[in-house]
C-alpha cells in the first residue's frame, strides 16, 4: 500500500501474486473513476433510461466525444490563469474531468469564449510525463 498511509489496504482475492493482486486493483480504481465521471460526478447517464441498444449506442459515442473534451478542459485549467479562478491553489484534489467541468461552468457564466478542441495543451516543464 505504501509507507506514507498509516492504515493497510486488504485485498481479498484468487490470485497467487499480490504484485498481480495489486495491479489488477489499481485498473480497477481508474475504471471507477471514470464510471462516476459518466454517472453520478458527471453526466448521469443512468437517468436516460435506454434500452434500445442503437440509442444506447448513439448516447455512448456523444458522450465519450463529450468527456474527451472536458478532459480537454481539464488540462487547460491546469494552468495557474485558469486554476486560480476555478479551483484552490494551494493543492488540486480534483481529476481532470472535475476541472473540467469547473472550468465549463466558469466560461459559461462569465460569456468567455469556450475552447473547442481536442488536443492537450503543452506539458509544463516541472511535471513528469508518466
Amino acid at each position: 500500500w505504501g509507507r506514507a498511509h498509516r492504515e493497510p489496504i486488504y485485498l481479498v482475492t484468487n490470485l497467487e501474486l499480490v504484485a498481480e493482486a495489486c495491479w489488477w486493483y489499481r485498473k480497477r480504481f481508474r475504471i471507477e473513476t471514470f464510471f462516476s465521471d459518466q454517472k453520478s460526478r458527471g453526466f448521469h447517464l443512468q437517468q436516460s433510461h435506454l434500452s434500445d441498444p442503437a440509442r444506447l449506442t448513439r448516447l455512448l459515442m456523444a458522450a465519450c466525444l463529450a468527456y474527451l473534451w472536458i478532459i480537454y478542459l481539464g488540462a487547460l485549467a491546469r494552468c495557474d490563469a485558469w486554476r486560480r479562478r476555478i479551483h484552490r491553489t494551494d493543492r488540486c484534489d480534483l481529476s481532470l474531468f472535475q476541472l473540467g467541468l469547473a472550468l465549463l461552468d466558469h466560461l459559461l457564466n462569465t460569456g468567455l469564449p469556450l475552447p473547442v478542441a481536442f488536443q492537450p495543451p503543452p506539458l509544463e516543464t516541472s511535471e513528469s510525463v508518466r
